[in-house]
């Protein structure tokens, strides 16, 4: 509940305290800066709450000011990744809908390649990968930095041509997702950068029915360069099982994945993650092991 993470609600509380007038744009950005970079130390859904309370605070003051309008444009976008990691696919492209045409009013290019590319990944997870595919193009339009070229191209064009049979030209953007890596001259934190931990985790998770064995060390490397217990952990930890399964490693596959649901919270558990994990009870089906993760997923919910 909100309740359990004042910190949290004091946000949204300050917003409605200061009213119109001046300062509210000043601290409209502390906002979203707090959310941009705290986004994975709350529940999704708990979060999701507190970004839609802020930005209803805000909606009538982006009616008279462009940088408002900017603003509320971002918190559209987080609000449609946090639909994504709720499972609410409706919910997801509406908002990031809106925060791609915001992008476009403002001229906040970065805006619109981040949403473009945000509602790519929401289309794959609903098994759409040629709709995926068309929208990682659209967003690569809007990536003018070698670390967005990395992040476009690992991000969304990665499991499209995966799930398409496309090996050609998934050979291909694995190699141009490396070099846009290796020249970026820093990585970005926070919910709309992009770093080597999530680099890695879309390299491995993109390679699981190519290259198995690649596909387990990038997602070795992603979870090791996470906190364990937190989301980016979580994620590569289920990716890393998935890769033992393929390599007919049902123990150490199982044994992750169970970890992963003891370590991470249920209402903290992200939508992404879980769907994971059941696709590797999918992929354990009549190994060893599979019947304990059913068990697991079915108590965790």
């Amino acid at each position: 509940m909100p309740g359990h993470h004042p910190e949290l609600t004091a946000v949204a509380d300050s917003i409605a305290l200061n009213g119109p007038g001046v300062g509210v744009l000043d601290l409209a950005q502390h906002a979203l800066d707090f959310y941009t970079i705290r986004y994975s130390d709350y529940p999704p859904r708990v979060l999701a709450s507190e970004v839609a309370r802020c930005r209803s605070l805000l909606i009538d003051h982006s009616t008279v000011s462009t940088d408002m309008r900017r603003v509320v444009g971002w918190l559209s976008a987080l609000l449609g990744n946090l639909a994504h990691h709720t499972g609410d696919a409706p919910g997801a492209f509406v908002h990031l809908g809106a925060a791609s045409r915001a992008g476009v009013r403002v001229g906040e290019p970065r805006l619109t390649g981040w949403a473009l590319g945000a509602q790519s990944m929401a289309a794959m997870a609903q098994d759409r990968p040629a709709e995926a595919l068309e929208l990682a193009e659209q967003a690569a339009e809007y990536a003018d930095t070698p670390l967005r070229r990395a992040q476009t191209t690992a991000w969304c064009r990665l499991r499209p041509l995966a799930a398409l049979g496309d090996w050609g030209r998934l050979d291909e953007s694995v190699a141009a997702s490396q070099l846009h890596m290796d020249a970026a001259d820093r990585e970005e934190g926070g919910r709309f950068g992009f770093d080597r931990a999530e680099f890695h985790l879309h390299l491995g998770e993109a390679l699981l029915g190519r290259d198995p064995a690649a596909a387990g060390r990038h997602a070795e490397t992603s979870a090791g360069l996470k906190r364990a217990g937190s989301p980016g952990w979580a994620a590569a930890t289920a990716v890393l099982a998935r890769a033992h399964a393929a390599a007919r490693d049902s123990r150490s596959a199982t044994v992750l994945g169970v970890g992963v649901l003891e370590s991470v919270p249920s209402g903290a558990l992200r939508a992404t993650t879980r769907g994971r994990l059941r696709q590797l009870a999918t992929d354990l089906h009549g190994q060893p092991g599979a019947e304990d993760l059913r068990a697991a997923l079915r108590d965790e919910g």
